[in-house]
């Protein structure tokens, strides 16, 4: 961790610092939203999943 810290005081007076600290916002925002759709996409799949389980255990006698 102290390389990154030591990395990015390294390169912020450098024109090159200005460039990978927006390649690190940038990667950071779409971390995020990523993270949040895998999310939604967890919650929609397991409704779905539970559906089809109840709609099973219904077709039995």
């Amino acid at each position: 961790m102290s390389w990154i810290k030591q990395k990015i005081r390294q390169l912020a007076g450098d024109c090159r610092g200005s460039v990978f600290v927006e390649y690190l916002l940038l990667l950071t925002i779409v971390g995020i939203g990523v993270i949040a759709g895998l999310a939604t996409v967890r919650g929609s799949l397991l409704n779905e999943l539970l559906e089809l389980a109840e709609a099973i255990t219904n077709l039995s006698p």
